[in-house]
């Protein structure tokens, strides 16, 4: 039985593609769930529709996120931090710091799941930290770790 396929299914198809999968397959699973529909004509035209608009809203998404990557181009980002012995910091920098600190400095909002980050930062000194909007927006920002000097007077 052929289907058009409503969203991405994996090892199956992507959103609009027409896929020929077992009947029971179809019927009892894909259709009830409202991943695919019957590959009729009407739906087959519906389809070419929902895809054309589903394009122009990826184009879109696509123009926004080059524009907020050519704003990130060539930032830098200084963080201080309390440290501890040999540089190690008393707890870490991660994604949502850098997010915040872009924030509160530049101005740019920054989803804190778009800064790419192996493992949090636990040491003071110099990071290329990606930012990953889509596959083809991407920037790479400079972030500088600092030791935080606390001016404390005792009486």
């Amino acid at each position: 039985m052929k289907v058009i396929l409503v969203e991405d299914v994996s090892k199956l198809g992507k959103l609009g593609d027409i896929v020929k999968v077992a009947r029971g397959y179809a019927r009892n699973y894909l259709i009830p769930r409202n991943i695919a529909l019957e590959a009729t004509e009407g739906n087959i035209r519906h389809m070419e529709e929902k895809k054309k608009v589903h394009a122009k809203r990826a184009r879109k998404r696509i123009q926004e996120a080059v524009k907020l990557v050519s704003k990130l181009e060539g930032i830098k980002l200084v963080i201080r931090a309390r440290v501890g012995e040999e540089g190690k910091l008393y707890g870490s920098i991660t994604s949502k710091d850098i997010a915040e600190k872009l924030l509160s400095d530049h101005g740019i909002e920054v989803d804190r799941r778009k800064i790419v980050l192996d493992e949090p930062i636990k040491i003071v000194g110099h990071y290329n930290v990606p930012i990953v909007y889509h596959n083809e927006a991407r920037s790479t920002i400079l972030l500088e770790v600092q030791e935080l000097i606390e001016d404390t007077v005792q009486s």
